[in-house]
């Protein structure tokens, strides 16, 4: 049809269009995309044939094996002297072939050269050049971190041709040069860390094939080369930035005239490109901490020069910039909010846009900077003034939270250099970290000085927002005293009952944890409470670091009066989740709140009576004989704490769009749980003791089911550390098989972020397993009670040891928790599988109960990071569930309860267990575990729909239990794209079902 001579334009065209939408077979396609080559090749119009090579670029999906001849068929028309209208159309395929994701094995030296020399050539269109870029974008993100597809002359020559196109005029040719540019340095050094595909090695061996410019050579050797185009390339971001904020105004004989940026649009175009200009240094601090600390440097000087032309405009053309702008905007319309002309409240507004850009970008940089440890004398000091001059800019109202974070940055920052300084030049206060138990009290109290003090200031000036989002900031950073004064001062003044309701919880969240403080705390938390009532001065803050150190050196309250004080704190953390029970909210709201702070209370629960069996006994007396009862209670108190780090892992994964802040902190709660569980197990047992009383001792409490639990422990904490400390975890995975061999590990999905806290606490953690191991290791070959004596005293001190310094890292609230939205769960709906009584769940003695099941996704339409692709339900109920007539336990509605989630998590362990057995990852498990005497259990998988719908059948074999009534537990979850596994809440309850003879 497309060679018939007689056939008009239109039929030749559809033709031509419809050989993509063949429904045929790979060996079909590929005769059939030979044949229209060889049309293309031929005499066609150029318009058909660009409607040729669309044609043919999607056909080569029938079969994959086309694809590298029609990418070679595409470079053969963007390289020749084609027409534009062809060159157009070869590059919108080859972009097409190219974010399909298929491609990445047909890239090669030829189509990187050609697609270079394309945005290095001025004489070619920059529309051209765009489309260029936008092709090396998406090959180059299809093959990072993992770069062996590409040589590494190739990637240097790219790496100069960015530079280069970089510093064009052309706003869209320079903003993808340098996307790219940017994606390109992050991933050389991502290889360099071994993040890649490319060995230390192998990059030397690559580096010796480059014989390129003496520029690329010095590249290739990734040292001062790779620094100083990172150093270059944040320089020319800025130096944009800086262009766009001075190009606002414009000198016309020597007066100020405001531009048209002074418009809606031009004010959001320039703050647009201010973010994404700095979105690209952010992602170069990654990797590269020195780009952070230029681009630092030079933020004051911007908002200097925001504010220089502020004042430039007010004292030179007051008047006539008024009548300026009353005549394009229209005369007599004035700003209430700033008491000044129109003129100036755009010129604020679009000033305070791009100066709240700036500061958010300083806060996000400073936290790479402070986890990287590139802090020195002269970054405390440029940090310093930054936070100085930020304090009495004239942006100080409009952005005074941001302010604030950046203050509090500094300081942390300015801290930690202050600490390590100390710490090596071996002064007389070098142990102060230590002596407090934990380094971030050293710099606690100033935290709390300056978020009080930015509260009070909040306060006086009525900016209740502000105040909030500080006291907010200070639940997230553990600052206890000025989150309960916050709250305080804010609940007096809210009418609605929900903001009294939520107030309120955080008041005595925050009203309990300050209290943990004062006990461990009392000398810093009596002079916290007093300050509180009196004006404070935030520039001490920066500089009496070193005073704190001598001030608070060595204070240590006394743990054995702990248990009746956190008793105290208990009840009000308790009171906090009873407030938001009781609010009154529907289904789905404050599940997350709820939830974490009930994990808090039973921690604080567990770890009031550790703290009363560990007062009970005194070091210096200890015995095997006084230990013989201790050692059951104290496993038992190991069991809790690890149900309770498998708590805060299904609280972690049981939201779907928890962002990975908190995630991780949750994490870090959840590794402390287990690492508190590990040293409780095995402080006071050990295995390889020979003493005849310590044997004793053992036979008294579980035997092999003991060594059983204990491997438990010991497994899951092998699994949290797996990917953070090698030598650890292999020593761990020696001693759990030194005496229980048939123990079967898999990798866990914990991940604890890389803060200067998570560092400390990590440090705290592989210290007390170290003395765990240790003790274990020194009890081989301990003959006698009088040698035992002295491990039993050492297990004692580490246990007390590791209990306070647990309590003493900073217990901080989840980003997450400020989230105040219903959360995404499932209801699951059960009907009997004969259609004529499908309502009526009931079944005979003897016979399995046949259901058909329907899920359904609730509060879906919240945005979240997670693409549902598979769901999974497990249904479990035990003879022991049988329901008593008329009982409350029949009225249950929600299928959630906080204080209640033990049985949650095991199913939850149940359902990952099954999914493992399904794909092969576990050969422990088949469909019927679970099912017996004691338990009826059945799986269900269901593929959703676009509404979040899933139908599926199971058979729960209830053939075992007596007549009665039953309710029905389940748990479902559901895996995305990349095979990640997320709980879903239960919010409906299960239903209840009757055995009964017909």
């Amino acid at each position: 049809m497309i060679c018939v001579r007689q056939a008009t334009s239109k039929v030749t065209f559809a033709a031509a269009h419809a050989l993509s939408k063949m429904q045929c077979s790979a060996s079909i396609a590929s005769r059939a995309y030979k044949a229209g080559k060889q049309l293309l090749l031929g005499s066609l119009q150029d318009e058909l044939k660009a409607e040729m090579l669309s044609s043919l670029s999607k056909l080569t999906f029938k079969s994959t094996t086309l694809i590298a001849e029609q990418v070679d068929l595409l470079l053969s028309f963007v390289s020749h002297d084609s027409a534009a209208s062809l060159k157009a159309r070869a590059l919108k395929c080859l972009s097409f072939l190219t974010g399909s994701g298929v491609c990445c094995v047909s890239v090669n030296r030829r189509v990187l050269s050609t697609l270079i020399h394309i945005v290095d050539d001025n004489d070619i269109p920059v529309d051209f050049q765009c489309e260029a870029l936008r092709i090396l974008c998406k090959i180059f993100r299809s093959m990072c971190p993992d770069m062996h597809h590409m040589d590494l002359p190739d990637l240097f020559n790219l790496v100069l041709t960015m530079k280069h196109a970089a510093q064009t005029s052309d706003k869209a040719k320079r903003g993808l040069a340098l996307c790219l540019l940017v994606d390109i340095l992050c991933s050389i050094k991502k290889s360099r860390k071994g993040h890649g595909s490319l060995s230390s090695e192998m990059w030397q061996a690559l580096c010796s094939e480059f014989h390129g410019s003496p520029q690329a050579t010095l590249l290739a050797s990734c040292g001062d080369g790779l620094s100083n185009l990172v150093c270059q390339v944040t320089l020319l971001i800025i130096y944009y930035i800086s262009s766009a904020i001075e190009q606002t105004t414009v000198e016309s004989n020597g007066e100020a005239i405001y531009t048209g940026n002074l418009t809606s649009d031009g004010s959001l175009s320039e703050v647009k490109e201010c973010k994404s200009f700095l979105r690209l240094i952010l992602h170069l601090a990654e990797e590269y901490p020195s780009a952070g600390l230029i681009a630092l440097d030079r933020i004051r000087y911007l908002i200097q020069t925001l504010d220089c032309t502020y004042d430039k405009f007010n004292m030179e053309n007051t008047s006539t910039s008024g009548e300026v702008v009353k005549a394009k905007l229209g005369a007599g319309k004035l700003c209430c909010v700033f008491g000044s002309p129109v003129s100036d409240n755009l010129r604020i507004s679009l000033a305070s846009k791009l100066v709240l850009c700036m500061l958010r970008f300083a806060n996000a940089c400073l936290n790479i900077v402070n986890e990287s440890g590139a802090i020195n004398s002269k970054v405390c000091e440029m940090l310093k003034l930054l936070a100085e001059y930020m304090q009495n800019s004239r942006f100080y109202d409009c952005n005074s939270f941001e302010i604030f974070c950046l203050c509090m940055h500094a300081y942390i920052a300015c801290c930690c250099f202050r600490m390590t300084s100390v710490n090596a030049r071996d002064s007389d206060h070098s142990n102060v970290g230590a002596n407090l138990g934990f380094f971030h009290n050293v710099f606690w109290v100033g935290m709390e000085r300056l978020a009080l003090e930015f509260t009070k200031n909040m306060l006086k000036k009525r900016n209740y927002w502000a105040a909030y989002r500080v006291g907010k900031y200070s639940c997230c950073e553990g600052l206890w005293f000025a989150a309960a004064f916050t709250f305080r001062k804010l609940l007096d003044g809210v009418q609605s009952d929900s903001s009294h309701c939520w107030l309120k919880s955080l008041l005595l969240l925050a009203g309990g944890e300050s209290e943990i403080k004062l006990l461990l705390f009392p000398k810093a938390g009596v002079e916290l409470i007093s300050g509180l009532q009196t004006e404070s001065n935030c520039e001490k803050s920066f500089t009496c670091v070193e005073e704190q150190m001598g001030q608070y050196f060595g204070e240590k309250a006394d743990l054995h009066d702990f248990e009746g004080k956190l008793a105290r704190v208990y009840s009000r953390i308790c009171s906090a989740e009873e407030i938001l029970a009781a609010s009154g909210s529907s289904v789905g709201f404050y599940y997350f709140h709820r939830w974490f702070i009930s994990l808090r209370a039973k921690f604080l629960e567990i770890l009031m009576g550790l703290l009363g069996l560990l007062s009970s006994h005194k070091f210096t007396e200890a015995t095997p004989a006084s230990t013989q009862n201790m050692s059951p209670l104290i496993l038992n108190f190991a069991l809790r704490l690890n149900k309770l780090a498998k708590d805060y892992d299904l609280l972690a994964t049981s939201f779907l769009d928890i962002d990975c802040q908190s995630y991780r902190g949750i994490s870090r709660l959840a590794l402390s749980c287990s690492v508190l569980a590990f040293c409780s197990a095995f402080a006071l047992h050990f295995s390889n003791a020979n003493s005849a009383l310590y044997k004793n001792v053992l036979s008294c409490s579980l035997g092999n089911s003991e060594k059983f639990l204990k491997a438990l422990i010991t497994k899951d904490i092998v699994e949290r550390l797996w990917d953070m400390d090698s030598k650890i975890t292999l020593q761990l995975q020696q001693f759990v098989t030194s005496f229980w061999e048939d123990v079967d590990l898999f990798q866990s999905r914990t991940r604890v972020s890389s803060g200067h806290i998570e560092r400390a606490s990590l440090e705290l953690f592989e210290s007390g397993i170290s003395g765990v191991l240790q003790i274990q290791k020194d009890s081989k070959g301990v003959k006698d009670d009088e040698d035992l004596q002295p491990l039993f005293m050492r297990g004692l001190q580490l246990l007390s040891y590791m209990t306070r310094n647990l309590m003493e890292i900073p217990f901080q609230v989840p980003k997450y928790f400020f989230s105040v939205r219903p959360c995404v769960g499932a209801e699951l709906f059960f009907f009997n599988a004969d259609s004529r009584n499908k309502h009526d769940l009931s079944v005979s003695p003897g016979f399995q109960l046949s259901l058909n099941l329907c899920i359904q996704l609730k509060n879906a339409m919240i945005e979240t990071r997670v693409r549902v692709a598979k769901m999974h339900c497990v249904l479990a109920v035990r003879p022991s569930n049988r329901l008593s007539i008329g009982g409350k336990e029949r009225q249950m509605q929600c299928g959630f309860h906080p204080r209640k989630t033990d049985e949650m998590v095991e199913l939850n362990e149940m359902l990952l267990l099954y999914i493992k057995a399904e794909t092969g990852k576990a050969d422990m498990m088949s469909s019927e575990v679970g099912n017996g005497v004691d338990l009826a259990a059945a799986y269900a998988c269901f593929e959703p729909n676009e509404k979040g719908q899933g139908f599926s059948s199971c058979l729960l074999n209830v053939s075992a239990f007596p007549e009665g009534s039953y309710r029905i537990k389940w748990h479902s979850c559901c895996t995305d794209n990349s095979d990640s596994h997320w709980s879903l809440l239960p919010l409906n309850a299960g239903a209840i079902f009757t055995i009964r003879k017909p």
